[in-house]
């Protein structure tokens, strides 16, 4: 009979923005919690805690309450585990040690470019997000949009092998905002529709250069001015607060989309939320980090979804070539007269995609298992 194991998973209840919108790591956090509970190699899999305030109970905001997930100090639990995985907070060297001592391995979850955000918060100044503390990892565990950037920086300095692990998803959240919009959520498919005109949406965080809206702006600027019958309006989410910056401020000002008041600024919005309300097309830009959560939060609306993934699979959503915005431009146009068309279409590749990523899918289960036992064999 093979060993069962017990699991945990680092998780910070403590960060500044306790909100399970506020970046995808946490939910894809959840997921992996998800994924481990239904491997029958896992006997108990928790998420463990520490911090100034000494928290084990989610804030409201985590949107956690309905879910049974287990949360436990790592003083309460460190003892007992086999296997511990960084993922939102930093494990010690000290930790690694007693679980070292005890038979069991240490696996770094690398979710985010961490790789960028170090070179950037060394450039530019800023508060480091982690920093490399000494603790001895077994593996690195990588999602594949991470691989090409980050996988010898972790691979030297963890002194450790790293493998691709697959992305995870589910529309657990995304669901969970929906109810609360009263099932207006979901592209409305009109083939007959007389207004031709549409609404454009960018999400882009800009808070790094993995994922701004410059390419977005100037996709949207290029189809405005070739046919501006075609386009109602233009949202550019989490731009707000850069608005004043001169460099922005001179870029968006002299674009036809601003001087006709045609494209705005706008703060953070929880995404389902936006679409619902405001959103006929999502217009997307990446840099080395193509497998993004609001992707698939546009794509389980139905919502035309135009991007610059090498990741997504072929005809998933609309792709443009990385920074080729007169492509970018002359697909937005294509995909406003032609989309409605191909929507049924459209929604089963997009859906057949999303499947792919659930945490329950047999091929997810089994990689994940296969590398757990590797572990320890």
């Amino acid at each position: 009979m093979s060993k069962k194991y017990n699991v945990g998973i680092t998780f910070n209840l403590e960060s500044q923005i306790r909100d399970i919108w506020s970046n995808g790591a946490n939910q894809n956090l959840i997921f992996l919690y998800q994924l481990f509970e239904a491997l029958d190699i896992v006997k108990n899999i928790t998420f463990v805690c520490w911090g100034p305030e000494g928290i084990t109970t989610p804030d409201k905001n985590f949107m956690l309450e309905d879910l049974n997930l287990k949360f436990s100090h790592i003083d309460d639990v460190i003892e007992d585990l086999d296997l511990l995985i960084e993922g939102s907070l930093s494990v010690e060297p000290n930790q690694a040690e007693i679980i070292h001592k005890n038979g069991g391995k240490v696996i770094c979850y690398k979710m985010g470019n961490d790789y960028i955000y170090d070179i950037e918060a060394v450039i530019h100044n800023k508060s480091p997000i982690r920093i490399f503390n000494g603790t001895k990892f077994d593996a690195n565990w990588m999602i594949p949009q991470h691989i090409n950037t980050n996988f010898s920086y972790f691979s030297i300095m963890h002194r450790c092998l790293t493998r691709e692990v697959p992305c995870i998803w589910s529309s657990l959240f995304c669901d969970k905002e929906i109810k609360n919009l009263n099932n207006k959520f979901g592209y409305i498919n009109n083939v007959n529709r007389s207004k031709k005109s549409r609404r454009i949406s960018s999400f882009e965080t800009n808070t790094i250069i993995l994922k701004n809206s410059f390419t977005d702006i100037l996709i949207a600027e290029q189809a405005y001015r070739q046919r501006p019958d075609l386009i109602e309006h233009v949202y550019m989410c989490n731009t707000y607060d850069i608005k004043d910056h001169p460099t922005f401020f001179n870029f968006i000002g002299r674009t036809n989309l601003v001087k006709d008041g045609i494209m705005s600024v706008e703060k953070r919005f929880a995404m389902p939320l936006f679409l619902s309300e405001y959103t006929d097309i999502v217009l997307s830009t990446q840099w080395e980090n193509g497998l993004n959560y609001a992707y698939n939060d546009a794509l389980y609306g139905g919502y035309p979804f135009i991007h610059n993934s090498k990741l997504l699979p072929k005809g998933v959503g609309y792709y443009y070539d990385q920074f080729d915005a007169f492509e970018g431009a002359r697909v937005l146009i294509d995909v406003i007269e032609n989309h409605d068309k191909y929507h049924d279409a459209y929604v089963q590749r997009a859906n057949e995609y999303l499947y792919s990523l659930h945490p329950h899918n047999p091929i997810n289960l089994a990689v994940y298992e296969l590398e757990l036992k590797r572990l320890f064999e």
